[in-house]
């Protein structure tokens, strides 16, 4: 490999380490902005450390260690590099190829909303912008009734089931028309707990809607079909950036867990 390669290659590995760090210090502050459990902050550390020490201590590593190992380890980062920001950027552009569905929302319709961490008793505003489109179609069709999900996380007050039952009743709706389930930690924790309620109220033959961020929209429906929920999705948009590049590298992360643990399962 000539001398000209090896300078494009190792600008284009830089290039990737640069964007790689980028995301995950967003996402680790993401973290420590809502006060997250030790094994949240663990991954996104350490990805940071990974991605970030390299680079700084290239020379030292080179002078003390033989010669393999040196190019060994350089080739593992550079690849380890590479392939998150290409796989990353492979995710974005499925995410944003994914439309909302056109739903019909008609007589008993079930609205399945998937939660998100609160403050205090409110909802964050992401959370927030998936209960406003809830909102609009509970608005619409009178009929409908609405299942809200989510557990307490580290650092919240009130369950997101109870913040988001709150909410829809603050603006208008009927509680008759609410299911609140306070028990869900995870995006498939709240497909099982819509499943159960789904059949404990009879609700079996409505149709179903599930409301989340757009973002989301796409492991959501993954996961309905693995489970058998029979579903169509509206994604809430995230107006703010500083919100959605760390929920999206959240995603991706979720995704690899997904992937190498069998997580949905």
């Amino acid at each position: 490999m000539n001398k000209t390669c090896k300078q494009i290659l190792r600008l284009s590995v830089l290039t990737c380490a640069a964007f790689s760090a980028v995301c995950f210090l967003s996402y680790l502050s993401s973290v420590v902005t809502h006060a997250g459990t030790f094994f949240s902050y663990a991954l996104p550390t350490f990805a940071c450390a990974f991605i970030i020490v390299p680079p700084l201590t290239e020379k030292t590593w080179e002078a003390h260690l033989p010669k393999t190992l040196f190019l060994i380890g350089r080739t593992i980062y550079s690849t380890a590099v590479v392939f998150f920001t290409v796989t990353f950027c492979i995710m974005c552009g499925m995410l944003h190829s994914f439309s909302s569905q056109e739903v019909e929302n008609t007589g008993n319709t079930v609205i399945c909303v998937y939660g998100c961490r609160v403050m205090g008793e409110n909802p964050s505003p992401m959370l927030k912008e998936r209960l406003d489109t809830a909102l609009t179609l509970l608005y619409s069709n009178p009929d409908a009734v609405c299942i809200v999900s989510g557990a307490l996380d580290d650092g919240e007050v009130h369950t997101e089931g109870y913040v988001m039952a709150d909410y829809l009743m603050h603006h208008g709706i009927d509680p008759k028309r609410i299911i609140t389930d306070e028990t869900a930690e995870s995006t498939k924790g709240n497909i099982r707990a819509f499943l159960a309620l789904i059949e404990e109220h009879g609700l079996s033959d409505y149709p179903c809607i599930s409301v989340s961020s757009e973002f989301h929209m796409p492991r959501i429906k993954f996961l309905c079909g693995k489970y058998g929920l029979d579903s169509t999705y509206v994604g809430a948009k995230t107006e703010r950036f500083s919100s959605l590049f760390p929920s999206v590298v959240r995603e991706y992360m979720a995704y690899v867990k997904m992937l190498l643990l069998n997580s949905y399962t």
